[in-house]
């Protein structure tokens, strides 16, 4: 028995996990499927003798879950001024029905 660990970008919900999971269990040689979509990583629990790790991976990568690099996004700086703001002299308000309706009194 040998795993295979995966990080899969395109993993991001709970949908997305439960499709991983239909396109690889029922697949020859294939004993466990492990997936996390806030990990984005998939764990395949797997015979060598049956099956490859190539094939698992082009199974992912045709169903458009193809295995790669988390992308990283760039932490963004805080509290910057914006002047435009203070050119336009715009000023905001919360509509009151928006108020009513947030929160748990929240109406549907």
């Amino acid at each position: 028995m040998e795993q295979l660990i995966l990080t899969v970008p395109a993993m991001w919900a709970d949908h997305h996990v439960i499709n991983v999971k239909r396109l690889l269990s029922p697949m020859a040689g294939v004993e466990n499927v492990y997936a996390s979509s806030a990990f984005k990583q998939v764990l395949i629990e797997f015979d060598p003798a049956k099956t490859s790790a190539d094939a698992l991976v082009k199974a992912l990568t045709d169903a458009g879950y193809a295995p790669g690099e988390e992308e990283v996004v760039p932490e963004m700086p805080y509290a910057q001024v914006d002047p435009a703001w203070d050119r336009i002299q715009r000023i905001t308000t919360t509509n009151p029905v928006d108020l009513q309706m947030s929160g748990e009194f929240r109406k549907y």
